[in-house]
């Protein structure tokens, strides 16, 4: 798929079962593999992802810390609309000099646990 001037993909994060937002993406990517075990699943690396405030914050990294999962929301140009159910993988947090601090997600699910809506 080609690149468009001004359209942008979105990643939400929720704590599960929730309509509120805790971070969101700037760069991500969505992929789908199978395991060794002939599992199916789909994982999702936020690479610079904005944490809403200091609550959010903290329901991430106790959603992290505890193996909970949550809710993700992706939004595409096409059209086209995810939503899942992960674990938080990794959580690690990237403070650049001159920039915002951003957080590094990347969460992984069941692809039976991931709807599509186009």
């Amino acid at each position: 798929m080609a690149k468009k001037s001004g359209i942008r993909c979105k990643v939400y994060i929720h704590k599960a079962g929730t309509n509120i937002a805790l971070a969101a993406q700037r760069n991500a990517t969505l992929s789908h593999s199978v395991e060794s075990t002939d599992t199916e699943v789909f994982s999702i690396a936020c690479n610079k992802a904005f944490v809403t405030d200091s609550e959010a914050y903290a329901t991430l990294r106790e959603e992290h810390v505890q193996g909970n999962n949550v809710d993700v929301y992706i939004d595409l140009p096409s059209g086209m609309k995810y939503f899942g159910n992960c674990t938080i993988i990794t959580f690690d947090n990237d403070i650049p000099y001159d920039e915002l601090g951003t957080w590094s997600i990347s969460l992984q699910g069941l692809r039976t646990q991931l709807a599509v809506v186009k």
